[in-house]
């Protein structure tokens, strides 16, 4: 039996995933300017780089569920359960990846930086982008659901 292609668009979504991921995993991220750093040798065996890998791991994950939605979108599953949950773990990815870039980051940084001597509070960067990704992703999440509940009301005339 032979295997179903997989589309030109979640081909290139994968590559595009793979590849980012590299180049994240080898760009230092802003790491050593966080740490005051000035050679950056020893980067990545900072706790601050590997932080700093928290959020566009999210991203990218999401980005690899997207080719999943891809792929099973094209095969004529239009709001079928994988769809549905395809959409639903894009949503929820970003708004992990938002989360982890708002408030998991900027925390564990701080408490990296001061040598875990004091913790008043939460630091939060509530820029654009991360906000941004968040309502994007709860669109993503109730789109999937509102897209379940239409599909199942179309199966019901059939």
């Amino acid at each position: 039996m032979p295997r179903p292609s997989v589309p030109f668009a979640a081909l290139l979504t994968r590559f595009m995933a793979l590849a980012l991921g590299l180049s994240l995993f080898f760009a230092n991220l802003g790491a050593p300017e966080l740490l005051h750093l000035e050679g950056g040798s020893k980067v990545m065996m900072t706790p601050v780089y590997w932080v700093s890998l928290l959020a566009p791991a999210f991203y990218l994950w999401a980005l690899w569920a997207a080719s999943e939605a891809i792929v099973r979108m094209d095969r004529g599953d239009a709001f079928g359960p994988a769809v549905v949950c395809g959409l639903k773990n894009i949503g929820g990815c970003l708004m992990l990846g938002a989360f982890a870039a708002a408030v998991v980051q900027p925390s564990l940084i701080y408490l990296f930086g001061n040598g875990f001597s004091e913790m008043r509070g939460v630091r939060m960067d509530l820029d654009v982008e991360n906000v941004t990704l968040a309502l994007v992703g709860l669109v993503l999440i109730l789109l999937a659901r509102q897209g379940q509940k239409l599909q199942s009301k179309l199966d019901q005339f059939v």
